[in-house]
């Protein structure tokens, strides 16, 4: 027992590289310290993208899983930190995908302003099923485009942040937003909603 905890004493004072190092002679408890290390920037960056704590915990798993079972693969091109969250980062995008509804329930709790510029003496309960609509529109995006709206629009990431986190280009995320944006505008026109209700 009492090696055990000066194992992770030592281990504690170890590098990510020391560590992977270990790792892959197969000592275990070296993967226990790693984990513990990065757990903590694995739930920050995750909760900006799941707002459900469950599902960060389920996000963070996978994750380890994963990057235990690649770690072969890991060249040390880049720090393990950023290595892993781009996995994290990967399996909750996919999740996001996978489960669009979780996207939407995102949209259920956007600021009131993306609508508020209703047109004038519009009810609340028309306001309500405008919303309604405009979240039946954005599902019927691909996923890519409901994510890049998502990720810019309603989770605010910059154009910068969004390209380090789906490893897509600068180019290819502007072009995919004013793609989405035309694509959301087209489908609401064609369900009637007024440009008010969403510009």
């Amino acid at each position: 027992m009492k090696t055990l905890v000066q194992n992770a004493v030592a281990y504690r004072q170890l590098t990510d590289e020391q560590l992977i190092s270990l790792i892959m002679s197969g000592q275990q408890q070296a993967y226990t310290v790693l984990v513990h290390r990065h757990e903590r920037l694995l739930r920050f960056v995750l909760q900006r993208y799941l707002s459900d704590p469950e599902a960060v915990k389920e996000v963070i798993q996978d994750t380890f899983v994963r990057a235990f079972r690649s770690l072969s693969g890991f060249r040390g091109e880049s720090k393990f930190s950023t290595w892993i969250s781009k996995i994290a980062v990967s399996i909750a995008i996919n999740r996001l995908r996978v489960r669009r509804y979780a996207v939407w329930d995102s949209l259920e709790n956007a600021p009131s302003h993306h609508w508020d510029n209703a047109a004038d003496g519009g009810s609340q309960l028309e306001q309500e099923e405008a919303s309604q609509l405009l979240r039946q529109a954005l599902r019927q995006l691909s996923p890519q485009d409901a994510t890049a709206l998502d990720l810019f629009y309603f989770r605010e990431q910059s154009i910068e942040e969004i390209g380090q986190l789906t490893g897509w280009t600068t180019s290819n995320i502007k072009s995919r937003l004013s793609r989405a944006r035309q694509r959301l505008r087209s489908v609401l026109t064609t369900e009637g909603i007024p440009a008010e209700y969403y510009s």
